[in-house]
């Protein structure tokens, strides 16, 4: 049984512009899946056939799995660190601001 996080083999089957499909084998069954662009890269993916062909088999992580629709989100990068941006990436303060652009004006 496929679960949320668990490491998987997938056969890349097709790639195209937004992702990559896959197959994924659990025992008997084929569970069709999608690696979505998204999660290639924190960083720009201009191509997905930088990182995947069809026909690779590569290392992924399951996102989510939906049993009614036979159907796995996948993800590249989680199983891959230097794809992912570090976690302090929130905007920093610049400090002065308008401050200096507000005193280079007001003494003109």
């Amino acid at each position: 049984m496929i679960e949320k996080g668990q490491k998987v083999i997938a056969k890349v089957t097709s790639v195209v512009a937004y992702g990559a499909f896959c197959e994924v084998v659990d025992g008997d069954k084929v569970i069709k899946g999608l690696i979505h662009i998204s999660e290639f890269s924190d960083y720009f993916v201009n191509d997905i056939s930088k990182y995947v062909s069809s026909g690779d088999e590569v290392e992924v992580e399951v996102i989510d799995f939906d049993n009614d629709k036979n159907q796995i989100k996948l993800s590249y990068k989680k199983l891959r660190p230097e794809l992912l941006k570090e976690n302090d990436s929130s905007i920093k303060p610049t400090g002065d601001g308008f401050g200096k652009l507000k005193d280079i004006v007001d003494n003109e």
